[in-house]
């Protein structure tokens, strides 16, 4: 068995559920991997005459590292892992490329990688810039739209990423025994409507619950009323990590409230639901001294007329989108950088990472696109703020430790 993708996450569950994985566009899952990945996983049972509802539960900023160094601390979750430690799966799974959460969130969404869906970074130029930057542009934090928040000018979330979500490819299957909804996600109020939202997951109900404690009570009620298949989203880990790191003890108690979270789950749904937890990326620690300023590096700035991306995934942008100019500038990335650099490569080159790019990824993706190794980063006090550059907590390249997150299967 190949290694599970979060991209087959959702569709898988929603095949396990009993729904009906209807026809998506080039590029996208089709049903019969979901219904592969649901068998591989033990999620389907094309033998029962109906099938118990399925909770998704992602956990934003769970690498596999970082819950195998701290399981001691979580012994729902403890459990969770022994019995997936012992299925041919190993209970991981890889995240996209960037390893970063509007990326994978789309990913898994939609079942299709960054470079079909354009959501391709935290922040990418923003298409009503244009990439037709004449040589003397200066890096600003005002070219780039933010594909978290879609403040400021942005187009509309629902065109600009217009692959259809797998929420909106369901139908009830052929034991479906008449939900009102197939589906609903569950999650901070203010995502109700957000751009991110109505680019990755849009189609269900969303239900609004701002302490993480609060989620698993709605998660039983719509179960009960029917509603087969249930995304639960938990943003506490990733939000800790990134104010203090994931080694420090705030993220350690946003993990313990996870774990009785879990648990709290498994004692209130319906006996036989399926809950599938799984995560967007991992994450690494940083510090100044692995911190590159691109302002203090005149043979990086060269020819660097924006940046977006993030620190562990920079996207930098040349004069006029010149390919020349763009491997030139790559070369002299790989040449300062050396072995601080995973990979650097140009747009034309990002295909193996992001997969196949498109017309979207490809009006708004970098000239040059730049992951970083072990736990460097690379910061412009241009565009991104202090806050951001001094983050301890950070994600978005090409590590193991970024890129492998759980995925484990508990039964009620």
């Amino acid at each position: 068995m190949s290694t599970p993708q979060l991209r087959q996450v959702l569709a898988a569950a929603a095949v396990g559920a009993g729904l009906t994985l209807q026809a998506g566009p080039p590029g996208a899952i089709t049903a019969p991997e979901a219904l592969s990945a649901a068998t591989d996983w033990g999620l389907a049972n094309p033998d029962a005459d109906t099938r118990a509802g399925v909770v998704v539960v992602l956990v934003d900023g769970l690498g596999w590292r970082q819950l195998q160094e701290r399981r001691g601390h979580a012994p729902t979750l403890r459990a969770w892992l022994g019995d997936a430690e012992s299925t041919p799966g190993g209970g991981v799974a890889r995240t996209c490329a960037p390893s970063t959460t509007a990326a994978a969130l789309t990913t898994l969404g939609t079942g299709a990688l960054p470079g079909v869906t354009g959501m391709v970074g935290y922040s990418v130029l923003n298409p009503r810039v244009g990439r037709d930057l004449p040589g003397d542009t200066t890096p600003d934090a005002a070219q780039n739209l933010c594909l978290i928040t879609w403040e400021g000018t942005a187009p509309d979330p629902r065109r600009w990423q217009d692959v259809p979500t797998v929420f909106e490819r369901l139908a009830a299957g052929p034991r479906a025994a008449g939900p009102t909804s197939l589906a609903v996600t569950i999650g901070p109020a203010r995502f109700a409507g957000s751009g991110l939202t109505e680019a990755a997951l849009r189609g269900p109900a969303h239900l609004g619950a701002d302490r993480m404690e609060d989620r698993p009570a709605l998660a039983a009620g719509a179960l009960e009323r029917g509603v087969p298949l249930v995304y639960l989203y938990v943003g506490e880990l990733d939000h800790a990590g990134h104010r203090h790191g994931w080694r420090s003890q705030q993220w350690l108690r946003q993990l313990e409230r996870l774990d009785a979270t879990m648990a709290e789950l498994l004692r209130r749904v319906p006996t036989g639901t399926r809950v599938l937890l799984t995560a967007d990326h991992g994450m690494v620690d940083t510090d100044a001294a692995h911190r590159l300023d691109l302002t203090a590096h005149p043979a990086l700035a060269r020819d660097v007329v924006a940046v977006a991306g993030e620190p562990r995934f920079t996207q930098l942008y040349v004069p006029h989108s010149d390919p020349e100019a763009a491997a030139a500038v790559a070369d002299r990335w790989r040449s300062v950088l050396g072995e601080r650099a995973a990979w650097v490569g140009t747009r034309r080159e990002a295909a193996g990472l992001l997969g196949p790019v498109g017309e979207r990824a490809e009006s708004v993706l970098g000239d040059v696109l730049v992951a970083m190794a072990d736990n460097w980063v690379v910061v412009d006090p241009r565009v991104h703020s202090e806050s951001a550059i001094a983050m301890p907590g950070v994600h978005g390249s090409l590590t193991d430790t970024e890129m492998t997150v759980p995925l484990l299967l508990a039964r009620a």
